[in-house]
C-alpha cells in the first residue's frame, strides 16, 4: 500500500504536534500527497487545503487577521469554514464568486498531536488518549523522523517483536530471545496482539519481564502497553503518510517517572536511538512499501500480528475499490 492510496482518505492521520500550531500562525503540512494547513482561528483548530482558489499560492505563507486567514498574494480572507469573506480588489457591494472558497478537513487533537481526516465519514475513531493525560504519567516524544519508508512499513516494524535481539541489542533488546509467542485478535479496524517480553530501558535498573499489549488502529497507529511489576509504560507509534516517497514518524511515550527530569531525558534519548536503529535497516529497502499480497513475503508464527495487519490493509484497500464501482 502506497502513502497516497485512496482508501487512506477515510482514516485519521497525525500531521503535527499541537505545540507546533501556536495562536496566530498557520502551519503547512503534507498528507497523502497533498498540501494542507492547520491553524487556530478564534481559538478553534481548523484544517484547510493549502491553496488559495484565486492564484493557487500556499495560504500557509499568509497570516491570521481578525480570526481569519489572509492570503499573502492578493489579501483574500477566509473564515474557519473556508468561506471567502473579503476580496480587496472588489468593491464592497460586489458579490464574492461562489467558487472562491477553500476545502476543509476534519481535525482533532489527541496525544498532543493534530490529526486530519480528508473524508467526512472516517472509518474509525482515533485511539483513546486517556493514558497520555493520566497525571501519573510523564510524557515525551521521540522524533519526528522523516524517511522514505512507507507508513505501512513503519507501523509493521513497530508491531514486529521478533527483531529486538538483533536490531536493538545495543538499546533494549539484548535480553529478548527473539521468539515471540503471540496471541492475536482482530475486531473490525483494530488488532490486539499480546506477547511476553523482557523489557529494558534507561528508567529501569535491569531488564524486567512484562506483558506487551499492542493495539493497532487503521491505518498506521500502534499502541504498545508494557505491563511490568513496577507499573505500565505506554509507547505509541504514529506515522503521517506525507507523500509516496516520504513519511513522518513520531513515538509518543507516557511513563510513570514521578517527574524525574534525568530519567525522562534518558528514556527519550534511548527511544530516539531505537528509532535510529529501525530506520538504519528500513531505509536500505529497495521498495519500502508494504506488500498487500501476503504471498509476496515469507511469514512464520512470529509474524501472526504482522500478517493480520496486512489483511486489515487489504480490507481497507477494498473499501476504496467498492466505493469506486
Amino acid at each position: 500500500m502506497t502513502n497516497t492510496h485512496p482508501a487512506l482518505r477515510r482514516c485519521w492521520h497525525p500531521v503535527a504536534l499541537v505545540a507546533d500550531v501556536p495562536e496566530g500562525v498557520p502551519l503547512g503540512v503534507r498528507l497523502l500527497g497533498e498540501r494542507w494547513l492547520v491553524a487556530r482561528l478564534g481559538g478553534r483548530l481548523v484544517a484547510m487545503r493549502d491553496r488559495c482558489p484565486h492564484r493557487m499560492v500556499p495560504l500557509s505563507a499568509g497570516r491570521i487577521v481578525d480570526d481569519e486567514l489572509e492570503c499573502p498574494y492578493h489579501g483574500y480572507r477566509f473564515d474557519a469554514t473556508g468561506r471567502t469573506t473579503l476580496i480587496p480588489a472588489l468593491g464592497p457591494d460586489v458579490p464574492i464568486p461562489p467558487k472562491a472558497c477553500v476545502d476543509t478537513a476534519l481535525v482533532a487533537e489527541r496525544f498532543g498531536m493534530v490529526w486530519l481526516c480528508l473524508d467526512d465519514d472516517p472509518i474509525d475513531d482515533i485511539l483513546d488518549d486517556s493514558p497520555f493525560h493520566d497525571p501519573i504519567n510523564d510524557t515525551f516524544v521521540s522524533g519526528p523522523f522523516t524517511t522514505k519508508v512507507s507508513a505501512g512499513i513503519l507501523a509493521d516494524n513497530f508491531l514486529d517483536s521478533a527483531h529486538f535481539p538483533f536490531l536493538h541489542a545495543g538499546t533494549f533488546g539484548a535480553g529478548d530471545d527473539g521468539k515471540p509467542t503471540l496471541t492475536v485478535h482482530r475486531d473490525g479496524w483494530r488488532i490486539t496482539q499480546i506477547d511476553q517480553q523482557m523489557v529494558d530501558g534507561a528508567h529501569l535498573e535491569h531488564a524486567e519481564p512484562s506483558t506487551a499489549v499492542y493495539t493497532v488502529a487503521a491505518p498506521f497507529v500502534v499502541e504498545l502497553r508494557l505491563d511490568r511489576p513496577g507499573g505500565s509504560d505506554f509507547i505509541w507509534s504514529f506515522v503521517c503518510p506525507a507523500d509516496d516517497d516520504s513519511s513522518v514518524w513520531w513515538m509518543v511515550h507516557a511513563y510513570p517517572l514521578e517527574g524525574d527530569a534525568e530519567q525522562i531525558a534518558g528514556a527519550q534519548q534511548l527511544q530516539t536511538q531505537v528509532g535510529v536503529e529501525d530506520l538504519w535497516i528500513l531505509d536500505q529497502m529497495d521498495d519500502p512499501t508494504i506488500a498487500l499480497d501476503v504471498r509476496a513475503e515469507v511469514h512464520t508464527k512470529a509474524d501472526l500480528g504482522c500478517l493480520e495487519y496486512r489483511r486489515m490493509l487489504i480490507d481497507l484497500a477494498a473499501t476504496a475499490a467498492s466505493e469506486a464501482t
